[in-house]
């Protein structure tokens, strides 16, 4: 079993779109796969229609059983623990000991799904730290803007932080460039990311789309709703990625992606590699 956090502690980044689309191809696979939503905002649980609104706690917090409290959604092979208010309050009053809950709970998850994808609040928070500490694979999506490459910085630092003294088997983060246009903006922040990270930035970027939009209103994961688009495509290159990450040992070799060959064909995006360097 392959468990994934999602985390960037910045609003806007495609940290939900990630986490619900990538969950959407592993089942669209035949992979049986879980998403749990830990952000008491709840966008993951709304957009597959799992949101709740009856203040229950969150069954990390209940004591129940997460086998029982995984509901199934219009995705085949796609199970889901939706959000809850109570997080909300557990990351307001129990502090290191959510953090604990998290753990425990993902430790406590029956071997029944290949993959569980976890769904990070927008924060390095207790709630995002247990989910590292349960973790053994975590994506940073960032944006394709200057703003958010800084604050890329401090999330990977504070993974490696809890790599060297929480859990040594997290593995490095994955940095997927995400809402990618065809600016020249864009391609400069991609070069700069690629400068900054290496073999850390994934090979498949997700281009902005208004499909992403329109699925989410849909309430439908991107393979349902525009299974031919191409942000879709770039969830399934994202996870083809992911699939050969766990068979290889770290770093993996670099090789780019079609889309991002015929993105850095361009003579401006090379002048902003020069730039970069």
């Amino acid at each position: 079993m392959r468990t994934i956090a999602v985390v960037n502690r910045k609003g806007g980044s495609g940290k939900t779109t990630t986490a619900v689309s990538l969950a959407a191809v592993f089942a669209e696979r035949g992979f049986r796969t879980l998403l749990i939503d830990l952000d008491p905002q709840g966008s993951a649980s709304a957009w597959l229609g799992t949101a709740r609104d009856d203040g229950h706690k969150h069954p990390f917090f209940e004591g129940r059983s997460a086998r029982a409290m995984a509901v199934k959604t219009k995705v085949q092979d796609l199970e889901m623990i939706p959000s809850s208010p109570s997080l909300l309050l557990a990351e307001r009053t129990m502090k290191a000991d959510s953090s604990l809950s998290v753990l425990r709970a993902v430790q406590r998850l029956p071997p029944d799904w290949a993959y569980v994808i976890i769904d990070c609040p927008p924060s390095l928070s207790y709630l995002s730290v247990g989910a590292l500490m349960a973790a053994n694979e975590v994506i940073i999506p960032v944006e394709a803007h200057s703003i958010a490459v800084s604050g890329a910085a401090a999330v990977v630092g504070e993974m490696d932080r809890i790599q060297r003294t929480l859990n040594p088997a997290l593995r490095n983060p994955l940095i997927v460039a995400c809402r990618v246009n065809r600016t020249l903006h864009a391609k400069e922040v991609v070069a700069e990311l690629d400068r900054m990270y290496g073999w850390r930035l994934s090979r498949a970027t997700i281009r902005e789309s208004i499909r992403l939009a329109e699925a989410e209103a849909a309430r439908l994961p991107i393979t349902a709703h525009a299974p031919e688009s191409g942000a879709c495509l770039d969830y399934r290159l994202l996870a083809d990625e992911l699939a050969e990450r766990g068979e290889l040992p770290e770093p993996i070799p670099r090789r780019e992606s079609r889309w991002r060959r015929l993105f850095t064909r361009s003579p401006h995006v090379a002048a902003a590699k020069g730039r970069a360097v």
